[in-house]
């Protein structure tokens, strides 16, 4: 998250499907006429907390539901011990 796409409107009028369908997942879509920002569009937060609910234990029974493999990508190499989240 954090992608920020410039769209004009002539094309978000003939592709709005398939330019919001991951509206969530971006920052926003800033819509341009006459080559100007016009308007920001972005999705709800309900929505991308949606999102997010959806995604939580998507690694559960994977090889990085593992606490010890975790443990590792915390520490970093300069660092003692791990970082707490």
């Amino acid at each position: 998250m954090g992608d920020i796409r410039i769209v004009p409107i002539t094309d978000l009028r003939r592709n709005f499907g398939a330019l919001t369908a991951d509206l969530p997942l971006i920052n926003k879509i800033i819509l341009t006429k006459d080559g100007r920002p016009f308007a920001i569009l972005r999705a709800a937060d309900d929505e991308k907390k949606r999102l997010m609910r959806d995604c939580a234990g998507v690694f559960k029974g994977t090889i990085l539901d593992n606490d010890k493999v975790w443990k590792e990508v915390l520490q970093r190499r300069s660092r003692k011990t791990a970082m707490d989240l």
